[in-house]
């Protein structure tokens, strides 16, 4: 083989490394989309579960079953709106902790689920503001305050100008008619 077909060979050869490792960085990559958006279709089922919200159905009106620090000592430990809370923080306090280091993308969660994570923080923000007090624990489902502000933040800032999916006119007026063509009789 001649020093000429031997640069020749290893061109080629480097050229297929190089190649190679393109395809596999991108599929890589691929990978790591799929499986981000597996994991947020997870946190979502998991926030909308019929568990949950049962738990919040019951934790309606919660500050005002425990509007001191002598009811809270005297009936919130082991009581039913404990086991609720203790369902807040195994689901939502830990999807939260995932977003918010950025595990998980929480401007996708909150895009799908945003309104749903405000309406369920203020149903406990007051009691829990208490129970970090009555505790002395500031960190009380920290995460879970963290994305419903999030959410209410994200909610208002303007989408990427060039992300066309969010243009305000993405869409012709004429496409409402294929509503109303679909709307079931009244």
């Amino acid at each position: 083989m001649t020093s000429l077909e031997t640069v020749g060979s290893l061109l080629i050869a480097f050229a297929t490394v190089v190649f190679t490792t393109i395809l596999l960085s991108r599929q890589v990559r691929q990978m790591e989309h799929e499986r981000n958006a597996l994991a947020i279709l997870q946190a979502i089922d998991r926030l909308t579960s019929p568990q949950i919200v049962h738990v919040f159905t019951l934790l309606r009106g919660v500050e005002a079953r425990y509007p001191d620090d002598a009811a809270i000592r005297e009936r919130f430990h082991g009581s039913k709106d404990d086991e609720a809370l203790g369902m807040v923080g195994q689901y939502v306090e830990t999807i939260a902790c995932l977003a918010r280091r950025e595990v998980l993308d929480a401007s996708l969660i909150v895009d799908a689920v945003g309104l749903m994570l405000r309406t369920r923080w203020a149903t406990i923000r007051e009691f829990v503001y208490h129970l970090r007090r009555y505790n002395d624990n500031p960190y009380m489902f920290e995460n879970f305050e963290w994305l419903a502000r999030y959410s209410a933040w994200w909610k208002d800032v303007p989408r990427p100008g060039r992300a066309r999916n969010y243009a305000q006119r993405q869409f012709d007026t004429s496409v409402d008619d294929e509503f109303a063509r679909l709307r079931p009789p009244v």
